[in-house]
């Protein structure tokens, strides 16, 4: 098996990547070499009681090192488990290992509502539902606050996001998602080897910062599936655009919380799945 140098230290060119040897074959000669991939570890997040200083073990998550308490706050977020700052306890976040995360709150966890003591995958986006009762997003439909978007702000999008991905650049094996308001300024932006987790780390650096109600546009790089589309909703994003398909079940929960869901935005153009006035000229 061939050994790989991680390169998630400091001071390293692209954190998140790594080089492995390889044997490279082209135009018939075999030649030794060495090749740049994206790092995959597991997280386990554990949430701890600031009152009774008790921990429980959250999930076990497969992903790229780096933004870990984002990635662990926007899943949090997403999951119901916390709805504010208010919420966190003084200190918000203890790393206790490199691939332990804990994460400090002022409320018991009890595990009963969206139990998720599992093994999560990087691909994973609904591993350990219990049941279908917790498929679907208990909240309130999304109100617009945006009269139009302009076509050429959406087809600049994937472009800026690109832009930002520097492990993708390094690897071409990444996912990314970034978090523009309406003029299509980015906000922040994240990669992750699970595009689940990529938009977790979005969502969770702008709920941290402050700046979660001004991203109106959550743009990712692959599949708009239910998951993301479902992320978006509790969120409270309004616009979720994709530069590939969307599955049937994200369409039907775009029609039901109020989202523009807005897919394959490449090039000179893209299809509007829902909710698609407020894209100018339509």
């Amino acid at each position: 098996m061939a050994r790989m140098k991680n390169n998630t230290s400091a001071g390293s060119i692209v954190p998140g990547t790594g080089k492995t040897a390889i044997t490279k074959f082209a135009e018939g000669v075999f030649t030794e070499s060495e090749d740049s991939i994206a790092v995959e570890e597991p997280l386990e997040i554990r949430i701890c009681n600031g009152r009774s200083g008790k921990c429980s073990r959250f999930a076990v998550t497969m992903r790229t090192p780096g933004d870990d308490e984002s990635l662990a706050a926007g899943l949090l977020l997403t999951e119901g488990i916390i709805k504010g700052q208010s919420d966190f306890g003084t200190e918000k976040f203890k790393k206790i290992e490199s691939n332990i995360l804990e994460v400090w709150l002022n409320s018991p966890f009890s595990g009963s509502d969206g139990e998720r003591y599992f093994p999560s995958y990087s691909s994973c986006g609904l591993c350990g539902k219990t049941s279908l009762d917790q498929v679907f997003v208990k909240g309130a439909r999304i109100q617009h606050s945006f009269n139009s978007i302009s076509p050429d702000i959406i087809l600049s999008l994937p472009g800026k996001m690109h832009s930002s991905q520097k492990m993708f650049s390094e690897t071409g094996g990444i996912h990314g998602a970034a978090l523009f308001n309406l003029s299509g300024t980015m906000i922040v932006s994240a990669e992750d080897v699970g595009r689940h987790n990529a938009v977790d780390k979005v969502i969770g650096k702008s709920f941290l910062d402050g700046t979660l109600g001004d991203g109106k546009i959550l743009q990712i790089s692959g599949r708009a599936g239910f998951e993301i589309v479902q992320k978006a909703a509790i969120a409270g994003i309004p616009v979720v655009s994709s530069v590939s398909a969307p599955s049937s079940l994200a369409v039907e929960t775009a029609e039901t919380f109020g989202i523009t869901l807005i897919c394959f935005v490449r090039e000179n153009r893209f299809n509007i799945y829902s909710h698609g006035t407020g894209i100018s000229g339509k």
